[in-house]
């Protein structure tokens, strides 16, 4: 097999879906009006619901009155749940890991309502350095990582036979965020095991609506060749090895991949043609 090009970008794959300039400015619009909310309650994370959860809640929410609405079962049976943002034409909920926990919250809602999980991605990341001592904040730096979203088939996989459910669909929204960490770990900087503070979403970059299985080829980048090990997509992608293996699998049980056979101890995989 051809060997793909190492760490190739997937911006080919995400442009499509690069917000417009409308959108991007009433995003901005409630970012604002968000952090001026936090900062006056209790300032930077000091909140038990942090600042980029809040901050997509308002945005799709688009009203506070659909924002923490109860929503009861069929029939009346039980209390029901909380949803983040209940809307006439479906619920929506933020969630940034764990999807597991999740289970008995999205089986009570599916009952009665299309589900959107909202799964927020730090595309790209600067970082501030707060001392706790007395409350001075560094200069903001750019960190290398580009992130495009791949966690979520592994926090997808967590939901076992909830997932795929022709209710349930995901959206990917991919942000450039400022983060604040606490110079309260270890070594001479304090920065080993530093506790993470807050992030403040500075721009929201994409929207990644997975609604169906043709909808994740977006994780399928042209650069795979015909024929592909996990290894390769690793490469491809720019993902741990590990992360790939469950990312492949996760593809593969969607029907998006196909297996082809074996390549040493490593299965194949080849891209299904939906046409």
């Amino acid at each position: 097999m051809k060997k793909p090009p190492l760490k190739q970008p997937m911006y080919d794959l995400l442009e499509p879906h690069f917000i417009s300039e409308v959108r991007q400015q009433l995003f901005t619009e409630v970012c604002d009006r968000t952090e001026e909310e936090l900062t006056a309650l209790n300032g930077i994370g000091t909140l038990a619901e942090k600042t980029i959860h809040s901050v997509l809640k308002h945005f799709y929410a688009g009203s506070p009155e659909y924002e923490e609405l109860r929503v009861l079962p069929p029939a009346g049976r039980g209390t029901g749940f909380v949803a983040d943002v209940a809307r006439p034409d479906g619920i929506f909920e933020i969630q940034t890991r764990h999807f597991y926990l999740l289970k008995k919250k999205l089986a009570a809602f599916l009952a009665v309502s299309p589900v959107t999980i909202v799964y927020p991605v730090a595309h790209r990341k600067t970082l501030r350095w707060v001392d706790p001592a007395d409350g001075t904040v560094s200069k903001a730096r750019r960190t290398g990582k580009i992130d495009f979203g791949h966690r979520v088939l592994t926090e997808l996989e967590g939901l076992g036979d909830l997932f795929p459910h022709d209710g349930l669909s995901v959206k990917l929204a991919l942000l450039d965020v400022e983060e604040y960490k606490l110079l309260d770990g270890y070594g001479k900087d304090r920065k080993i095991r530093a506790s993470r503070s807050d992030g403040f979403p500075q721009e929201l970059v994409a929207e990644v609506d997975l609604r169906c299985p043709e909808d994740y080829a977006y994780f399928l980048p042209d650069t795979l060749p015909e024929e592909f090990t996990s290894a390769d997509y690793a490469s491809c992608c720019g993902i741990h090895r590990n992360m790939a293996q469950t990312c492949v699998r996760v593809l593969t049980s969607l029907g998006v991949l196909e297996r082809t056979g074996t390549s040493g101890r490593n299965y194949i995989y080849r891209r299904r043609n939906f046409s």
